[in-house]
């Protein structure tokens, strides 16, 4: 089990800047990570992950990554935040899955967001044809 810590993440700036989100919470089975570098704590960039094993109704092992980013403009001379976006991934694990398999599916998600059609439909908002 990794222990809670600062996570060190690159934006997509032409010269990618790295963020540092520190750990805000963990329980066990949820953590909470913040980049506290906007001026307002409404505007902090989180990072949430949860691990819940399966249970009655789920017969799989459910791991959920949430990303929070609030838009932050000044409005009338105060920061605010005007909107946000977000994503969440959840990875669906049989408990019977090997390593190897485990391995894979990480990198198939890893790399089918860094993938140049994928990142072309994310940063145009275009559909596949």
């Amino acid at each position: 089990m990794p222990a809670i810590a600062t996570l060190s993440i690159n934006d997509g700036q032409a010269t990618p800047v790295a963020h540092s989100f520190a750990p805000v919470t963990t329980d066990g089975s949820r953590a909470q990570w913040a980049d506290r570098s906007p001026t307002i704590p409404a505007g902090f960039r989180t990072i949430t992950q949860e691990v819940l094993p399966p249970n009655g109704n789920r017969t799989v092992n459910k791991l959920t990554w949430g990303f929070m980013v609030p838009v932050v403009a000044t409005v009338g001379g105060v920061d605010t935040v005007v909107g946000y976006n977000s994503a969440q991934v959840i990875l669906n694990i049989r408990p019977e899955a090997t390593l190897q398999e485990r391995k894979d599916l990480d990198a198939y998600v890893i790399n089918t967001m860094s993938n140049a059609s994928m990142k072309t439909s994310v940063e145009n908002i275009e559909p596949f044809y």
